[in-house]
């Protein structure tokens, strides 16, 4: 009996091996990386139904990957499915393995409820009688809407616990700290053939200026980079001042001094808008109005330096950065015009031009439209293009009451290192629903993750008890929910 199953094994290797390289051979080396990954993701589909939350947290190294993949691994694949992938597989699971006692009432938070009305708008967008491609909205909504209310769901489910929140936090860190290396060997000895490839592919003209680089670092682009330096710089900022161990403190200050030097070299001006505002919310949250006071008036003098002054300005970066400031910068009069075009265009649109007709997808799947050739820039003006003014509306009002919420929160908890937690969280939120105006950062890997399970955490800490845990009763207490039945293992 063993030496027969001996058999059947090198039986299967064999087939498994030969099946692989015909498929190689015939469809080239961008299969190979599929029948490559086929073995890791049995045992990762193992191990995902045993503890549900490992596919959450793989979920989020995913998107900071994936860049990595598309420069280095040019397949054709389109990687960034695998992400819904697991996040669909995350729910699926849950509902197969505790489909008896499952319960889902704390991911019902109002958080979701509202995200779940957006995405019912979102879902409404397919009969916009404007809309040119099924396959557009598809790929397009995923960012918009989808991934948000997934992570929601399954975050508050599976991953409430203080201790998630660390794994997060210092998962997200060292993959900054990486990024921040990785922009300085750019920026001191040049990038590799794979960035080179890419640089040439057209986006030399964006990174390239004046004969210096902005640095991207492994992220999708030098915009992407620098808002996930400035998210990363405030976050660690906060965290350092807060009451942890020295050793701690001084650690959290320098990933928070080295991701602001990341921010700076991206060349990024509209990532300024997270640590300027993340700092304002901070300083009044902290509820020591002579410390606010006393930051207003280094901000003032911050924007004076780089408004008023000409100082340091033979430094790139510097100059770079002062043109954020400048009203007469001829890209922000570029995106005025834009924008006056846009409100012509959507006159009598008022559910927009449909959901995937702007950049990209829309270059790619509607050519011959308006929409296809409008550079909507910020993700606001996006969500203006392709879901019309009402859209835009809700979607910021949305967002807009999750932050005022998560204000509210914020001001109620007692002194401590968890209300340190909560000020960072809802900084860098604020910081970055600014930064929103001129980039489409919240549809973008990794920040879109570290933003929503920012507002995770930023509900679940005032129900941490002195352990971390997470305190379900407390939580459907205070909801006015009842308390029997409410248990269940899938979080554990």
């Amino acid at each position: 009996m063993k030496k027969e199953f001996r058999w059947f094994d090198w039986i299967v290797l064999f087939a498994f091996i030969g099946l692989a390289g015909y498929s190689i051979a015939t469809n080239g080396m961008g299969i190979g990386v599929v029948w490559a990954a086929f073995p890791f993701l049995i045992f990762f589909v193992y191990f995902g139904y045993k503890k549900p939350a490992i596919l959450l947290y793989s979920a989020f190294v995913l998107s900071f990957i994936l860049p990595i993949l598309g420069r280095y691994v040019p397949s054709g694949i389109p990687y960034g499915l695998l992400v819904d992938v697991i996040l669909v597989a995350a729910l699926i699971i849950l509902f197969i393995k505790y489909f008896r006692d499952l319960d889902l009432r704390i991911s019902m938070h109002w958080s979701t409820i509202l995200l779940m009305i957006w995405m019912m708008y979102v879902l409404f967008q397919l009969f916009n009688p404007e809309a040119h491609s099924m396959a557009a909205w598809f790929y397009a909504m995923r960012g918009i809407a989808l991934y948000q209310l997934l992570v929601l769901i399954l975050a508050f489910k599976l991953i409430p616990d203080r201790k998630h929140f660390y794994n997060i936090l210092h998962i997200w860190l060292g993959l900054s700290l990486l990024g921040v290396l990785w922009g300085i060997k750019q920026q001191m000895f040049g990038v590799s053939a794979a960035e080179q490839a890419w640089l040439d592919e057209g986006n030399a003209k964006t990174h390239i200026l004046f004969g210096k680089l902005r640095v991207f670092s492994y992220y999708y682009d030098a915009g992407t980079y620098g808002a996930a330096m400035a998210q990363a710089a405030v976050t660690s900022a906060i965290l350092a001042i807060a009451p942890y161990s020295m050793k701690r403190r001084i650690i959290y200050g320098g990933i928070a001094v080295l991701c602001l030097y990341g921010m700076l070299i991206s060349g990024t001006r509209g990532a300024i808008a997270i640590p300027a505002l993340g700092g304002l919310v901070y300083l009044f949250v902290s509820k020591n109005f002579k410390i606010f006071f006393a930051g207003i008036t280094v901000l003032v003098l911050a924007f004076s330096f780089l408004k008023f002054t000409t100082i340091g300005q033979s430094n790139y970066d510097i100059a770079r950065l002062r043109t954020s400031l400048n009203s007469d910068d001829p890209s922000l009069q570029i995106r005025f015009i834009n924008r006056a075009r846009l409100t012509v265009y959507l006159a009598d649109k008022p559910i927009g031009g449909g959901i995937g007709t702007t950049s990209s997808f829309g270059k790619r799947f509607s050519p011959n439209t308006w929409l296809a050739h409008f550079e909507p820039d910020g993700l606001y003006t996006r969500i203006r293009a392709e879901t019309g003014l009402i859209g835009r509306n809700v979607f910021v009002g949305i967002f807009l009451a999750i932050a005022f919420g998560g204000a509210v929160r914020v001001w109620k908890m007692p002194d401590g290192v968890d209300r340190y937690i909560g000020m960072a969280i809802l900084a860098t939120f604020a910081g970055i629903l600014l930064a929103n105006y001129s980039n489409s950062l919240m549809t973008q890997f990794p920040l879109n993750f570290v933003t929503y399970f920012g507002i995770v955490y930023l509900f679940c800490a005032p129900y941490w008890d002195e352990d971390g845990k997470f305190d379900k009763a407390r939580a459907l207490q205070s909801k006015g929910w009842p308390i029997s039945g409410s248990t269940s293992k899938a979080s554990e």
